[in-house]
């Protein structure tokens, strides 16, 4: 039978909790400073464009049928397809130079009681965030029909009512000419752009952080080589029959870096062989509401090509490979399809066998 071990042998017992009544702390609900959970549920921005003109001399029917009919639509703003301001169907306003507006019909009303509407949507390039025009006609005093084109937007680019509110006076201008004189009014192609813009389902720093790193890069952008960083230079391929490019960035501004906007953006110069020169090209991003952001690109230099009578096949082209190239951006941070109910369902190919 052992002896017991002296006290001075014995192990120290394990910590426990305080006998007697709990400390406050333990209680009681003190959370620290800073942490009530405070967030934003929605960022919701409306805006609208009024345009009017007067056009004289012609009948109600006249400016419908200038409006309406695809041929007549050719002549002063861009060329329609024979779906053309047909409810319910979708059709191109084709500017010829690779950009264009892509349309659905929602309305179209035509002269009766001393009015006509026309209504629609429309995206430009099919990719860009839409928005709502409406065309309206009606029979003033004396041998004048007033005509309002209304657009409506929600959450648009920051330079959307300077673009477009400009815009907008022109079109009608050149509706009003036609009439006028029977001459094609159409704009000559533009010696800026190709402008291309989507909407991402992403705020704005996470999108710019999930499409400026180099394994995104080589999805959505085809990368061959390098990288977005200031100075670098990546090497791309255009399409399967098209070609290479190259992107060398020439300032590479990051998220609260730069006044007023504090959003990220890069400014690049386009290379590829056969051309004059680089193309200049900005590429920003822009809040969208929450939890989504507009991506958009802008290119200028054309005049590098001469005084030419259309546009140079490559502005179709760079038109085609960004919207492509926004396309497969968007698929690549939209994240898992969704099931039946909304549930996540599983991680399937994109078009063409895309994959995350």
């Amino acid at each position: 039978m052992s002896a017991e071990p002296l006290a001075s042998e014995r192990p120290a017992p394990e910590p426990g909790p305080p006998e007697g009544p709990a400390f406050a702390h333990e209680l009681v609900d003190f959370p620290p400073l800073g942490s009530s959970g405070g967030h934003p549920v929605a960022h919701r921005r409306w805006e609208e464009l009024v345009s009017d003109v007067h056009i004289r001399g012609h009948s109600l029917d006249d400016v419908w049928n200038a409006l309406t009919d695809p041929y007549a639509v050719s002549q002063w703003f861009a060329d329609a397809d024979e779906f053309w301001a047909v409810p319910g169907r979708e059709s191109a306003l084709d500017f010829n130079d690779g950009e264009f507006f892509w349309c659905r019909t929602v309305a179209a009303e035509p002269p009766h009681g001393g009015r006509a509407v026309l209504e629609h949507l429309w995206r430009w390039v099919g990719v860009g965030p839409a928005t709502t025009v409406r065309w309206e006609l009606s029979e003033g005093p004396g041998p004048v029909v007033p005509v309002r084109a209304v657009e409506r937007a929600t959450n648009p680019p920051s330079d959307w009512r300077s673009w477009n509110g400009m815009g907008w006076p022109g079109i009608l201008d050149q509706l009003a000419e036609h009439l006028r004189t029977g001459r094609r009014q159409r704009w000559p192609w533009r010696r800026m752009g190709p402008y291309v813009q989507t909407e991402l389902p992403l705020g704005t720093f996470e999108a710019w952080t999930a499409l400026t790193s180099v394994p995104a890069l080589q999805f959505w952008l085809g990368r061959s080589s390098g990288d977005l960083g200031e100075g670098g230079r990546v090497e791309f391929t255009l399409g399967d029959a098209s070609g290479v490019a190259s992107l060398t960035v020439t300032r590479h501004i990051e998220a609260n870096q730069s006044f007023p906007s504090f959003q990220p953006r890069l400014e690049f110069e386009l290379h590829r062989p056969g051309w004059p020169g680089p193309l200049g090209g900005h590429l920003w991003i822009e809040p969208a509401g929450l939890g989504r952001s507009v991506l958009q690109v802008f290119h200028s230099g054309w005049e590098q090509f001469g005084q030419l009578a259309e546009a140079p096949v490559d502005r179709a082209l760079l038109t085609s490979f960004w919207a492509s190239a926004f396309g497969r951006l968007a698929f690549l941070v939209s994240g898992p399809p969704r099931g039946e109910g909304g549930a996540a369902g599983p991680d399937g190919p994109g078009p063409h066998a895309w994959s995350r």
